[in-house]
């Protein structure tokens, strides 16, 4: 019962802050939609944190070899994948508004997009490799050399010149970074309820 409403808790937000959400009064383009902000940044630190959780999972499995941190590793990448998709179609959709262009290779664009390149071969070397304990092996090796594409795609709209604005720069003002912060720390407390429930059923499974 208490995982159904922290989803309903997280979608609720979500839908308060697309439609009622804090935003800038400037006439540069419809100011509006910096409201799928309350939608993006979420979306995209929760896909960090799955991805970093599937580092180190993968790293403790090569160390200890117990099935659960697979698991563990395994549907945390899954999961970092939808998420990583969200991310990038929420984030899509605000640079047409904005730069007037779905896709410009910005650097934050391409180094995220490299990063669910990334993962995704994670979960198909994890699911394709008939020997299990094999699978496991390299799906783990693998999980932990494409964590490097995580501080690159962090850092990349810093590092590099790039049309991404960091949160510091955005002018939502107080109640917007008030709304976006309950936005961020609803969404990953509803990310954490979900990867529970996934790695119960996967665990089952297996």
């Amino acid at each position: 019962m208490m995982e159904v409403l922290l989803l309903v808790l997280d979608v609720a937000t979500a839908v308060y802050s697309a439609l009622f959400g804090s935003y800038p009064k400037i006439s540069l383009f419809d100011a509006t939609s910096y409201r799928i902000l309350y939608i993006h940044v979420p979306l995209a630190w929760d896909m960090y944190f799955a991805f970093t959780v599937t580092f180190v999972f993968s790293l403790l499995y090569l160390i200890k070899e117990k099935e659960r941190f697979d698991t563990l590793s395994f549907c945390s990448a899954v999961l970092g994948v939808i998420y990583g998709f969200g991310a990038i179609v929420s984030g899509m959709l605000w640079a047409n508004e904005v730069w007037h262009s779905y896709w410009s290779w910005d650097p934050r664009q391409t180094s995220t997009l490299t990063a669910l390149l990334a993962y995704l071969g994670y979960i198909a070397l994890r699911t394709s490799i008939p020997d299990v304990e094999k699978a496991r092996n390299v799906s783990s090796v693998f999980g932990v050399s494409a964590y490097v594409t995580i501080p690159l795609s962090y850092l990349s709209a810093v590092t590099f010149r790039s049309l991404h604005r960091e949160l510091p720069q955005q002018p939502i003002g107080m109640e917007g970074y008030a709304l976006l912060t309950l936005r961020v720390l609803v969404s990953f407390i509803a990310f954490l309820t979900i990867l529970r429930l996934y790695y119960r059923r996967v665990e089952g499974e297996v």
